[in-house]
C-alpha cells in the first residue's frame, strides 16, 4: 500500500510538473510563436489580414498547444475592399513538444461564427485566390497535418454571375479529420449542412433543407484529384448515396453519381424549383418511389445531368384532405447535354397513372427547352370533381360535385401562343364532356348548378356545344366558340374572342354584375367598378326570355352584342319591358376607364310612363314622380353621355332628342297644376287627363326644354312650354283660357290677359326652384320673346346635335367590318 501510495504520488508530481512546465513554456516563449505564426502567414497569402487579437493557449485544447484569432477579416483577391471571410475565433492546434523543437505542424483546426463569400465575376475571375506558391525550406515553416476539425456556426455565399448562380450554405456544427500520405489527403466529415438559398437561372430549389452528412474524400494534390467515396446524405427519412471525382490538373472533369433510398415523393418534390414545389410541399406518399442522377463531364462547358425518378403502386395523399391517389405510377426523366444551357434541357413525365376516387387516369408530359419551352402532353380519363377538390383544393370553390371526362392532347412551342398570328401552329386536340357539375362560388357561395356540355379543343380555339348551367338566379345556354382561349389562359394581357349564342330564360343582371365586378355596396349609392377589358372581344345573339335589373324587367329579349377595343357595339335589341316594346341601338365606349361615353337610339311603343318613372327611380328627383303620372308612351329617342367608373352619369355631357307622343294621359295631384286653381277656380286640375300629347323635347346643358307643346284635356285646353335645369330650376310657360276673371286682380294681370280667336287667354309662369317655386302673371312685353327665343334655341341644340358625324358613323358601323378579324 505505501508502494502504491508513492508511485501516485510521484505520478501525480509528474504530471503537475509537465502541465506547469508546458504553461511556462507558453508563457515564455508566446511572443516568438506568435511572430513565427503571423511570418508564415504573410509568406503564404497574397491578400490583407486584419486579426482583432491573438493568443496561445494550452487550455482550449488541453494538452495541444492553440494558436487563438479572434475577429478575424481576410480579403478577397478582387479588386477593392471586400471580405472572403470573418470569423469571431480561428483557433490552431499544435503539439507542444514540436513547437519548442521549432516544428510548427498544424494538427487541428477550429474555427467559429464565420462568414465566407466566394464569387466568379463577369470575366470568370474567382475571389478566392489568395495563397502564394510557396515551397517550405525552413524548420520554422507552418505544416499542415489535421485530424481534428471543428467548424461552428458557418455561413458560406457562393456566386457565380455568368452563370446565374447563387448558393448560401449553413452549418451549426461541422466536425472533419485530415489523414496524409504524401501528397494524399483522406478527408472525413460530419456533421448537418442546410441549403439557405440555392438558386440557379432564377429557379430557386432546397430552400431552407437541412441535409445530414457522412462523407469520405480523398484529395490527391499532385493530380489534382477529388474522389468522393460511399457518402450519404439525409434529408427527412431519405437518404442518398453520393460517389464520383472531381479532377482540375488539366481540365475541371466532375464525374457524380447520386442514388436515392427510402426517398419519397415529399423529398423528391423538395428538389424542384420552389415556385413549383412550394403548392405541393405537405403533400405525401406511400410505395416505392426512386432517384437517381448523374453529372458528368467539363465543368467549364458545362458538364451534362441525367435524372431518372419515378415511383409504382404508390398512394399520394395530403395529411389535412380526404382524396388520394392510390396505384399511382410515373417514370420520370431530365437531362441536359449542357447543365448550364437550360435550352438542351428536356424533362419527360411518361405512363403517368393512377385512381382517383375509383376514376383511373392516364397521361404523359414532355417539355424540351427550357427557354424556349415546347410541350408534348396527353390526359385520358374520367375525373371526379369532388375527389380533385378534396385532393388539390382550390380558393373560392366550395360543395363542389359532378364530373369530366377529357380526353385532350396539346403538342408545340408555348412561345407561338404568345402571338394570335402563330397561335395556330399549336395542336390542341380532344374534348371535355361536363357532367352535371354543381359548385358554390365565391364568398357569398353563389350556387352554380347543372353544368353540362360539350367542349371542343382545336388548336387555340374551343368549341361549345350546348354548354348550359344555372348561376345564382340566372340560367344560361351557349353555342359557340372561345377563340384564342389557350393563349388567353396561359398568358397574361392577350386577347380572347367569343362568338356565342346565348339562350336564357332569365337573367339576375344584379347579381351577374355582382359577380363579375364586385358585389356593390347597399342602398342607393350602389357602385358596380365597369370597364371593358382591352382583351376581350365579343360576338354575342342574345335571346333572353326575361331578365332584371334593379327596378327594371324586361321580356323576350333579342339582339346582339359586339364588344372590341374597349368598345361595346349593339343593334336592334328587341324586347317587351313596362307594359310595351323596347329597341335601342347603341355604343359603349370605355377606352378612357374614368369616362364612359354611350352613343344609343331608343324607339319606345306603348310604355306605360309612370312605369317609366318607377323603374328609373323617378330619374332621382320629388317633384314629378310616378304617383302623378298615367298614360303610354310612343317615343324615338336619340342621346348621348358620359359615366364615370361606377356609372354615374356626368349631368353636363348628357344631349338627347326625344320625340314623343302621350296617349291616355293623366297628371294627378301635380302641386304646381294645383296651384294654378287660385287663378282659374277650376278644381278640376287635381286630375288631369287628356287623350294624345305630342311634343320633340331636346336636352342638352344640363336642361330640359320643352317647346310650347298644346294639352287638350277633360278641364281645359293648356299650352305649356320651358325650361327644367339640372338643379332644379325651373321656368314653365303656361296659356290657359280665363273662364272666369272673378279671380284674378285685372289690373295686375292686364298685360297677362289677350283676347285670341274670340278666347280670352291668361298667360302665367311658374318659376323658382322644384322645392320653393311661385306661379305669376307672364308679362306680355317679356314672354313673346322669350318663347320665340326658346323655340329658336331649341332648334339650334336639335341641328346641331344631328350633325354629330363622328360618333353616329360609329354607330352605324356594320356588323361585320366590326368584327371581321377574328
Amino acid at each position: 500500500m505505501k508502494i502504491f501510495r508513492k508511485v501516485l504520488f510521484y505520478l501525480t508530481l509528474t504530471v503537475a510538473v509537465l502541465f506547469i512546465t508546458a504553461v511556462t513554456s507558453v508563457f515564455l516563449f508566446k511572443d516568438k510563436i506568435i511572430n513565427q505564426f503571423i511570418r508564415q502567414m504573410n509568406r503564404n497569402l497574397n491578400t490583407p489580414v486584419n486579426i482583432g487579437k491573438f493568443n496561445v493557449t494550452i487550455f482550449e485544447e488541453f494538452p495541444e498547444l492553440s494558436i487563438v484569432l479572434s475577429d478575424v477579416y481576410i480579403e478577397d483577391s478582387h479588386a477593392g475592399q471586400y471580405p472572403l471571410l470573418t470569423a469571431k475565433t480561428i483557433s490552431f492546434q499544435l503539439n507542444p513538444v514540436e513547437v519548442w523543437r521549432g516544428v510548427y505542424t498544424i494538427r487541428g483546426l477550429q474555427i467559429r461564427d464565420s462568414e465566407v463569400h466566394l464569387k466568379i465575376d463577369t470575366k470568370g475571375e474567382n475571389n478566392y485566390t489568395i495563397l502564394k506558391n510557396t515551397t517550405p525550406t525552413d524548420s520554422g515553416s507552418v505544416n499542415f497535418e489535421l485530424k481534428n476539425i471543428g467548424i461552428q456556426n458557418t455561413t458560406v455565399h457562393y456566386t457565380d454571375i455568368n452563370a446565374e448562380q447563387q448558393f448560401i450554405f449553413s452549418s451549426k456544427k461541422l466536425l472533419a479529420s485530415i489523414q496524409t500520405v504524401k501528397d494524399v489527403y483522406t478527408i472525413e466529415a460530419n456533421g448537418e449542412l442546410t441549403t439557405e438559398k440555392l438558386d440557379i437561372n432564377n429557379n430557386s430549389f432546397l430552400k431552407g433543407k437541412s441535409f445530414s452528412i457522412k462523407s469520405l474524400l480523398v484529395y490527391d494534390d499532385l493530380e489534382k484529384l477529388l474522389t468522393i467515396k460511399p457518402s450519404t446524405l439525409s434529408l427527412k427519412n431519405s437518404g442518398f448515396n453520393v460517389t464520383g471525382e472531381y479532377h482540375w490538373k488539366k481540365k475541371s472533369i466532375i464525374n457524380l453519381n447520386i442514388d436515392g433510398h427510402d426517398t419519397d415523393i415529399q423529398t423528391l418534390l423538395t428538389l424542384l424549383p420552389q415556385k413549383i414545389s412550394r403548392n405541393f410541399e405537405k403533400y405525401q406518399s406511400k410505395g416505392e418511389v426512386y432517384f437517381n442522377a448523374k453529372l458528368n463531364g467539363e465543368i467549364s462547358r458545362g458538364p451534362s445531368l441525367t435524372i431518372d425518378f419515378g415511383f409504382k403502386d404508390a398512394t399520394i395523399f395530403h395529411p389535412d384532405y380526404r382524396s388520394k391517389i392510390q396505384g399511382a405510377s410515373l417514370q420520370g426523366s431530365f437531362a441536359s447535354s449542357v447543365v448550364t444551357d437550360s435550352r438542351k434541357a428536356v424533362l419527360v413525365l411518361k405512363d403517368i397513372r393512377g385512381i382517383l376516387n375509383d376514376e383511373p387516369f392516364t397521361a404523359n408530359f414532355i417539355i424540351q427547352n427550357f427557354k424556349d419551352p415546347e410541350v408534348i402532353c396527353d390526359f385520358k380519363g374520367r375525373i371526379d370533381a369532388a375527389a380533385v377538390q378534396g385532393f388539390y383544393p382550390q380558393e373560392n370553390i366550395n360543395d363542389i360535385e359532378g364530373s369530366l371526362l377529357a380526353d385532350i392532347s396539346f403538342e408545340g412551342k408555348l412561345q407561338l401562343l404568345k402571338n394570335r398570328t402563330t397561335a395556330q401552329r399549336v395542336s390542341t386536340r380532344g374534348s371535355i364532356e361536363l357532367e352535371k357539375i354543381n359548385l358554390k362560388y365565391g364568398k357569398d357561395k353563389i350556387p352554380l348548378h347543372d353544368l353540362t356540355g360539350s367542349l371542343q379543343f382545336n388548336n387555340n380555339d374551343l368549341a361549345l356545344s350546348n354548354v348550359s348551367a344555372t348561376l345564382g338566379n340566372s340560367d344560361f345556354l351557349f353555342n359557340g366558340f372561345f377563340k384564342n382561349v389557350i393563349t388567353f389562359l396561359l398568358f397574361e394581357n392577350q386577347p380572347i374572342g367569343i362568338e356565342t349564342d346565348l339562350k336564357s330564360n332569365f337573367l339576375d343582371i344584379d347579381q351577374l354584375l355582382a359577380i363579375g365586378f364586385g358585389k356593390p355596396s347597399q342602398g342607393k349609392n350602389q357602385k358596380y367598378e365597369f370597364k371593358i377589358s382591352p382583351n376581350i372581344n365579343i360576338n354575342f345573339n342574345c335571346n333572353v326570355k326575361s331578365l332584371r335589373y334593379r327596378r327594371f324587367t324586361g321580356h323576350a329579349l333579342k339582339g346582339d352584342l359586339l364588344v372590341k377595343n374597349e368598345v361595346a357595339v349593339s343593334r336592334n335589341i328587341n324586347l317587351k319591358t313596362m307594359g310595351g316594346d323596347l329597341t335601342f341601338s347603341g355604343i359603349v365606349d370605355a377606352k378612357n376607364h374614368k369616362a364612359i361615353d354611350v352613343v344609343s337610339t331608343f324607339k319606345l311603343n306603348s310604355i306605360y310612363l309612370d312605369s317609366v318613372f318607377y323603374v328609373f327611380e323617378n330619374f332621382d328627383q320629388t317633384f314629378i314622380q310616378d304617383k302623378h303620372l298615367r298614360g303610354q308612351v310612343n317615343a324615338d329617342v336619340n342621346l348621348e353621355f358620359t359615366l364615370n367608373q361606377n356609372l354615374k352619369l356626368f349631368p353636363e355631357t348628357l344631349v338627347a332628342d326625344i320625340s314623343t307622343v302621350i296617349k291616355n294621359g293623366e297628371l294627378n295631384n301635380f302641386e304646381p297644376l294645383k296651384k294654378l286653381n287660385k287663378y282659374l277656380d277650376d278644381e278640376g286640375l287635381s286630375k288631369l287627363r287628356f287623350s294624345d300629347l305630342k311634343n320633340d323635347i331636346h336636352i342638352e346643358k344640363k336642361t330640359i326644354y320643352i317647346p310650347q307643346m298644346q294639352v287638350r284635356s277633360n278641364v281645359t285646353d293648356i299650352r305649356i312650354s320651358g325650361t327644367h335645369t339640372f338643379d332644379q330650376q325651373i321656368d314653365y310657360r303656361i296659356v290657359t283660357p280665363l273662364r272666369s276673371k272673378k279671380k284674378i286682380d285685372l289690373q295686375e294681370a292686364q298685360t297677362a290677359v289677350e283676347e285670341e280667336s274670340g278666347q280670352t287667354k291668361l298667360f302665367l309662369k311658374i318659376i323658382g326652384t322644384t322645392d320653393n317655386y311661385r306661379v305669376v302673371y307672364d308679362i306680355g312685353s317679356v314672354r313673346k320673346k322669350i318663347a320665340t327665343d326658346l323655340k329658336k334655341e331649341v332648334q339650334e341644340l336639335k341641328d346641331a346635335f344631328k350633325n354629330k358625324g363622328m360618333k353616329k358613323k360609329e354607330a352605324e358601323l356594320e356588323k361585320d367590318e366590326y368584327f371581321e378579324d377574328w
